[in-house]
């Protein structure tokens, strides 16, 4: 292999190196669903997003399950314990704050959504669990923008399709997303349903009827993670007060969902297709009573100022820069070792540019050059 054939092929590994720290596609089951088990066989949980090792979830009694291998259809998970929502270390120092995630002031009380499958719906309500453009999804978002008016909160929830539903749909959907995010609203969420043929998978009774129960999506590529992991821990503890059992749980999977556009971004499972689209209304309803109480309402369950989240995701920020930099100059090294032949090679490279090649850079050389030409001259004239 001849130097100008490798030197291509490092130049290509550092440009798609760079692009898969900055691009996560959010792929799309194209049928079926993934059973996800624990080691000794038992059933945690059913999707029919896309599960991979190293996603976990955090189960309606606040069990934690690292996804360790992927076969088929079939994920099995580590129970790794429980977690506690209002005590561990990320968390106790905002939950048991007096005031609400936004005071007063801060407070917009303005919350925005849209839906990023525009075809998703419920098979019992409209005889399809598909819709293009016209999806049961944008029913269940009008029913949780209404309640959540209803208690003073002003909603701008998005009509915009984004069809086909595949892997690019999140990416469609994106637009969508900025848009909203520009409003800087005090939440964001992307209502969807899950695709999972088993009704018991989410339909609980709370207060005597059949509702859906509502599972938060985090994904975990998001740079930002960290902010939007809390609010969605906070929203599970404060709805866990509010309305016991309606948080399905939290998967925490492959991809950013938008997510990187606000820390307080939030995709939602408002059931599965195989339920009447009445329960995930019923959810609906209650799940913006517990987003009123956690926002807006006070009381034992509250959330980080918007200071801290703001300054948390500025780092989360800094530290995505620093990955593509350590990545560029691996490339780089990577390159000079491909042309000098050698590390040591490579050294004496990079001090020739920090010496004579940088002052040439710089424009010093010809200060130099000319003020060597002065002292000669003034030497001249003193002979």
């Amino acid at each position: 292999m001849n130097k100008k054939v490798t030197k291509t092929l490092i130049l290509s590994l550092v440009f798609l190196m760079i692009f898969s720290t900055l691009a996560y596609a959010e792929q799309e089951k194209k049928d079926g669903y993934f059973t996800v088990v624990d080691e000794n066989g038992k059933v945690i949980f059913q999707t029919a997003m896309m599960v991979h090792k190293g996603d976990w979830y955090i189960n309606q009694n606040n069990k934690k399950y690292v996804v360790t291998k992927v076969n088929g259809d079939q994920a099995i998970v580590k129970y790794e314990g429980t977690v506690d929502l209002t005590t561990s270390d990320d968390l106790s120092s905002s939950i048991s704050q007096p005031e609400a995630l936004l005071s007063k002031e801060e407070a917009k009380k303005e919350i925005t959504i849209y839906n990023t499958h525009s075809d998703e719906s419920y098979v019992p309500t409209s005889g399809t669990h598909t819709e293009p453009g016209n999806g049961d999804v944008y029913n269940v978002a009008d029913v949780f923008a209404k309640q959540l008016s209803k208690k003073g909160i002003k909603v701008i929830a998005s009509n915009a399709k984004h069809d086909p539903h595949d892997g690019g749909a999140y990416e469609r959907s994106r637009r969508t997303a900025k848009k909203l995010a520009q409003k800087r609203p005090d939440a964001i969420f992307d209502i969807h349903r899950d695709g999972v043929p088993d009704p018991s998978q989410y339909v609980t009774t709370i207060d005597g009827k059949k509702v859906s129960q509502v599972r938060l999506v985090v994904g975990r590529q998001n740079p930002n993670m960290k902010v939007n992991d809390k609010f969605a821990k906070q929203l599970k503890a404060t709805a866990d007060k509010v309305h016991p059992g309606l948080i399905k749980g939290i998967f925490y999977a492959k991809g950013k969902y938008n997510q990187d556009l606000s820390p307080r971004a939030m995709l939602l499972e408002m059931g599965t297709h195989v339920i009447p689209r009445e329960q995930a209304k019923r959810g609906a309803v209650m799940f913006a009573d517990a987003v009123n109480q956690l926002l807006y309402g006070g009381g034992k369950q509250q959330a980080q100022g918007a200071g801290q989240v703001n300054a948390e995701q500025d780092l989360g920020a800094f530290t995505s820069l620093l990955i593509i930099l350590a990545v560029v100059t691996a490339g780089i090294f990577g390159y000079l070792f491909i042309n000098e032949g050698s590390w040591e090679g490579v050294m004496n490279r990079i001090r020739r540019f920090f010496g004579q090649e940088m002052v040439n850079f710089l424009g010093f050389e010809d200060g130099i050059k000319r003020s060597n030409e002065d002292k000669d001259g003034d030497k001249n004239k003193d002979e």
